[in-house]
């Protein structure tokens, strides 16, 4: 394994000549530095520790600068095999990653890693980059016409260690919703157990998704048990009389509180469970978090849903790109073509 050097320069102090990063698979990384970079980047986040890639992508890979053993800046790529090939793909319980640094990411930096991304993979089905990144990415992304460029919303909470802060930018409707919560006597409950979470999702959310795989309750289950061992997050059940009505996983680390996932039954939906257990979760941990991510939202009314606690619209920037052989893409498009018939029930 690569032994890690102490960074001794930053990239903004070098040439505009500068060498390509360095693409790692996945053995080559030294976690100890690796983490360590993410921990004291300007823009941690929780998605882009070594054990938690290794859970939601275990043969991920990373380009780094500036080289193999000094860790300045890191590119963490989600890799899965398709056709034959490497392909970038952003996985489940991963909202974005990017582009991780001691200092401020610069213009010349984020070419460099552009272009080495494009360099090495034929075919990137989505990468989401951290949303610090979207003002750099909106000037340079022109530049690339290889890449089909998205842009996504998060809604992000500005906490700012003070309940009394985060409440006071409640809609009327939530304050009002929150009111109506308090008369179930709801119980909430700090709990290790995501089977009853899961069980709530699947009796009372799962058919109107389209294709939730088994393998999706899989990795929830492996991700929540080490974020747990780690104490970087929680489960939080709204109980009445014994019995679970809804629930929510949330990840914790470098000041920020993610909304992973949650579910609740017709009973939870009408007592307003989730506001309940949202609130609870804001009067315990606010003095500890300074944003708190709802992630994107599947619907409009989702979205209502975190703008009426104060959360605000953040952008984020995906990118695709499919450069693979002609018959490949043929084979692709069949695919898309036929999978439509099939859920149109034709």
């Amino acid at each position: 394994m690569p032994t890690w050097t102490k960074p001794s320069r930053s990239f903004a102090a070098t040439s505009s000549k500068v060498r390509p990063p360095t693409l790692l698979n996945r053995p080559q990384i030294n976690d100890e530095a690796w983490n360590a970079l993410i921990d004291t980047s300007v823009h941690p986040i929780v998605y882009a520790y070594t054990w938690y890639l290794d859970c939601v992508s275990p043969e991920w890979k990373a380009l780094v600068w500036a080289s193999a053993q000094n860790y300045e800046i890191v590119m963490p790529l989600p890799v899965k095999k398709k056709w034959g090939f490497s392909a970038v793909q952003q996985p489940l319980f991963c909202q974005y990653l990017g582009l991780f640094s001691r200092e401020e990411i610069t213009e010349e930096s984020t070419v460099v890693f552009l272009e080495s991304v494009s360099r090495h993979f034929s075919y990137i089905s989505a990468y989401n980059f951290h949303p610090w990144h979207t003002p750099l990415l909106r000037k340079l992304l022109s530049s690339h016409s290889e890449f089909e460029v998205k842009e996504v919303a998060a809604h992000w909470l500005n906490v700012a260690k003070s309940y009394s802060k985060v409440a006071s930018h409640y809609a009327n409707d939530r304050r009002r919703n929150l009111k109506k919560s308090r008369k179930y006597d709801w119980q909430c409950f700090d709990s290790q157990d995501i089977e009853p979470l899961i069980l709530l999702f699947q009796e009372n959310h799962a058919s109107k998704i389209q294709n939730v795989k088994e393998s999706a309750y899989v990795l929830l289950r492996s991700l929540v048990d080490i974020v747990l061992k780690k104490s970087m997050g929680r489960i939080q059940y709204a109980s009445l009389s014994g019995k679970f009505h809804a629930g929510v996983v949330i990840l914790e680390k470098n000041d920020m509180g993610i909304y992973i996932f949650n579910a609740a039954n017709a009973i939870g939906r009408k007592g307003n469970a989730r506001t309940f257990l949202l609130d609870q979760y804001f009067q315990k941990t606010a003095e500890q978090l300074q944003v708190f991510d709802f992630e994107s939202p599947e619907a409009e009314s989702i979205a209502a849903f975190y703008q009426s606690f104060g959360a605000k619209k953040r952008v984020f920037v995906s990118i695709k790109k499919n450069n693979l052989p002609f018959p490949l893409r043929q084979l692709q498009q069949f695919r898309k073509w036929f999978f439509l018939r099939r859920r149109a029930g034709a």
